[in-house]
């Protein structure tokens, strides 16, 4: 049985040689802007027509995991994601399309890094952490606090603070930001 890396290049390999755009988001974007975590799922975002769509599900049951064509149809027209496990183990695949603005800016930022000798396309840190901040689940505030400690250096303030404006989270973010800083002081 494959574990989450051999999980994570065969995908992305292949949508790589497929064409079909994605970003890899979620706790493995997380774990690559140097938070350590345990996850159980890869989150893609990806733009697929419905030819591509097919030969994708069709590679995903070839390798293992419970997918279908008609499941991810209707997430995607639904502004959802599907999900496909990989056999009877807990790992899956969490698939949702471009919904919005912020997924499409997303897509189209995504930065490429080399994983097991293939190229993946992960959110940036600043989109993880927008992210993060957007969903506020306890999780989520660990890992965009970890995303923050870990990358301050690094990270485009401004495109984070308009695309938080653009999110209507502004105010989110800058209590979380006071909530950081408290914890810093406090160290």
């Amino acid at each position: 049985m494959a574990e989450l890396p051999e999980i994570l290049q065969s995908v992305c390999d292949y949508l790589n040689k497929a064409d079909i755009d994605y970003a890899v988001v979620g706790g493995v974007a997380v774990m690559f802007h140097g938070v350590p975590r345990t996850t159980v799922d890869i989150d893609f975002i990806i733009e697929i027509n419905d030819e591509e769509l097919t030969a994708f599900v069709d590679f995903l049951n070839s390798t293992g995991f419970e997918a279908s064509a008609d499941d991810l149809r209707i997430a995607l027209s639904e502004n959802s994601h599907c999900t496909a496990f990989y056999g009877n183990s807990l790992l899956r695949l969490d698939i949702q399309g471009v919904n919005s603005l912020f997924d499409r800016m997303t897509l189209e930022r995504a930065v490429s890094v080399v994983f097991m000798n293939t190229t993946i396309k992960l959110g940036t840190a600043e989109d993880t952490l927008v992210y993060k901040i957007l969903f506020q689940s306890e999780q989520d505030l660990r890992d965009a606090l970890g995303i923050l400690f870990r990358n301050r250096e690094q990270l485009d303030f401004e495109y984070i603070e308009s695309t938080c404006r653009m999110l209507n989270i502004l105010d989110k973010w800058d209590s979380f930001l006071n909530d950081s800083e408290k914890g810093i002081d406090e160290s």
